[in-house]
């Protein structure tokens, strides 16, 4: 693991290197990774956590590469790997084309390892140093409850990008875990299971949840509160069909949150105190994407600066959204070929905010798990709200066809937020891409449950970790790039 993971100096010296008082208290890093004075105080702890939150938001800031920006670049590549969205030219067309970009030796799978084992061994860090802190108790448990929350979310990210769904690979191999800072000098884990990976997600956010209660982060929404921790429980129980407690957790989450008015839905996706959204960020002029921000990517024109202008709407997907529909109104079709979104504009001082997560996510969550449990109608009511503000039709069919339209609206609705490849291997559905994507070089199919949707595990890693094989599954702890899983 000595090529991925960082220790405590990248939290400390990601601290120093930000700009605002208000979020990032300067501290007194060390070049040493066993001074932790930094955890002095719990104002000391709160700062090396903001440093979190700053790599989380912001990667490398495109020192390495330019798709290292965080998890917004995140969710970009996982929307254009979708059905819905076009690439046409611009950097994330290699996403797009799925052309090899989940192959252990091309830079995707390493970039995104080293990003998220970055982010746990810093949350490591605050988890296990915040204790000794001096400072009031229940401050010291907010810290560490954020931190913990990170530290789950992380390890449910990378679980979902290096192997198939949890209720379809319980007992395949799942990710290295690390719950305590490690160095250079740190020797490698085994992958162990998807179980064990799963288990140690849920222990992660059931302590955060505890710990955040009465946590007040103000206007903060870069920061997890208990809400924002009980929608990622929602999402780790849907994702393992455990349909109870997915809408338990979604319904708790989103309490509070209203549903996204039509009026902010057209207003451009750039404003974090949204009423709606429960997560997101407002990013500082050192964090700023530049020409690899979201809002330079969609092809609308109304950003004031440079823009790549190369996301486009693919038809199929525009024809899915009845004519009365609000949202079909951010349509426009250009040049008589390609359709564009108004959905995604950036602000004046291109410092667009951006949403992580807002309530219609949890209301889709609760209204699934509902329908899954012969709670039809209690589901169908929520669909049913979003649909009747939004003026889609209802959808008025039963059993398994209603879910299916509910997944239908659910892309309709969080279309460009990240949502799409994940949504894919979920539902173990294939990648079909029809209509005018072979105009632009993405007419891809890929059947249900192929290794395409699955990354390598980085070729350096499987080769440098002594716990691990250098052989393919079931022999090897690599996975397959090709070829179709039959659980």
């Amino acid at each position: 693991m000595k090529n991925y993971i960082k220790a405590l100096t990248i939290v400390a010296l990601i601290v120093l290197g930000t700009t605002s008082c208000e979020d990032y208290l300067e501290t007194n890093p060390s070049s040493s990774v066993s001074d932790i004075s930094v955890f002095n105080t719990v104002q000391g702890a709160q700062a090396a956590l903001n440093g979190c939150y700053y790599q989380m938001e912001s990667g490398n800031g495109g020192a390495e590469r330019s798709d290292d920006w965080g998890y917004p670049s995140h969710q970009m590549f996982q929307t254009v790997c979708g059905e819905d969205i076009i690439v046409w030219g611009g950097w994330y067309s290699y996403d797009y084309s799925m052309w090899g970009h989940t192959r252990g030796d091309i830079f995707k799978s390493s970039s995104l390892w080293n990003f998220y084992y970055r982010l746990i061994n810093n949350t490591n860090s605050v988890i296990a140093y915040t204790p000794e802190s001096l400072g009031d108790e229940a401050e010291k448990n907010h810290v560490m409850g954020q931190a913990y929350a990170l530290r789950g979310w992380a390890y449910f990210q990378l679980i979902r990008l290096f192997q198939h769904t949890y209720i379809i690979a319980q007992d395949m191999p799942g990710v290295p875990l690390y719950t305590e800072p490690t160095s250079d000098k740190t020797e490698g884990k085994p992958r162990g299971t998807v179980e064990q990976t799963y288990q140690q997600i849920l222990d992660d956010l059931t302590m955060a949840e505890s710990l955040l209660e009465g946590y007040d982060r103000g206007s903060r929404k870069n920061r997890i509160n208990a809400n924002v921790c009980q929608g990622f429980l929602a999402e780790v129980y849907l994702t393992m069909n455990n349909w109870e407690k997915a809408a338990e957790y979604a319904g708790k989450a989103r309490a509070g949150f209203p549903l996204t008015s039509n009026d902010d839905y057209l207003a451009g996706f750039n404003n974090v105190n949204t009423a709606s959204w429960m997560w997101g960020v407002a990013p500082t002029k050192d964090q700023n994407m530049g020409d690899y921000s979201p809002f330079a990517m969609w092809a609308n024109w109304t950003r004031d600066g440079f823009t790549f202008q190369c996301f486009f709407l693919a038809t199929d997907f525009v024809n899915m959204f009845d004519a009365e529909d609000v949202r079909a109104s951010q349509f426009d079709y250009v040049w008589d070929q390609i359709y564009t979104s108004m959905k995604f504009r950036d602000t004046d001082d291109l410092l667009g905010n951006i949403v992580f997560m807002r309530a219609e996510e949890m209301l889709f969550i609760e209204a699934e798990a509902l329908m899954h449990m012969d709670r039809e109608n209690e589901g169908k009511a929520l669909l049913w709200e979003l649909q009747e503000m939004r003026g889609a039709n209802k959808s008025d069919e039963t059993g398994n066809d209603l879910i299916e339209a509910l997944l239908v609206e659910r892309r309709k609705e969080l279309y460009g937020e990240g949502f799409d490849w994940f949504e894919i291997i979920r539902n173990q559905k294939p990648l079909l891409r029809t209509g005018n994507h072979i105009n632009y070089g993405g007419n891809i199919t890929f059947p249900a449950r192929s290794w395409r949707f699955v990354y390598q595990v980085p070729f350096s890693e499987i080769i440098s970790n002594d716990a691990m094989v250098d052989d393919i599954w079931p022999g090897g702890d690599q996975t397959p790039f090709d070829g179709v899983y039959m659980p």
